[in-house]
């Protein structure tokens, strides 16, 4: 397990980025005060993925693709790119303390 944060750090409906095994990854706490992972690679053209706050999806930023940020699934794609998986989840484990852990 390797810690990313604490509940605190992250603000509601707000992101985090961290390295996870060696990976960019994003932390997102969303406006349902859910917390989810992902790896912040873009599937489809190898993109960085960013967190939109404002529309609540995460963004590839090479060509604007949307994926869902309760579940990393395509939201909407480029028509450049035919649809592949979604983002690559990353189990989270929080503890009593509220600190926020990767597995």
């Amino acid at each position: 397990m390797e810690k990313i944060a604490n509940r605190k750090d992250i603000k509601l409906g707000g992101s985090l980025p961290f390295t996870h095994k060696g990976e960019q990854a994003i932390l997102v706490r969303t406006k349902e005060d859910d917390l989810v992972a992902y790896i912040a690679i873009c599937p489809h053209a190898g993109g960085n993925i960013e967190w939109d706050e404002q529309i609540n999806k995460l963004l590839c930023e090479t060509h604007l693709s949307l994926f869902d940020g309760k579940d990393g699934s395509v939201y909407r794609h480029s028509s450049a790119f035919e649809v592949r998986n979604g983002l690559t989840r990353i189990e989270l484990k929080v503890d009593e303390d509220h600190n926020i852990y990767a597995l």
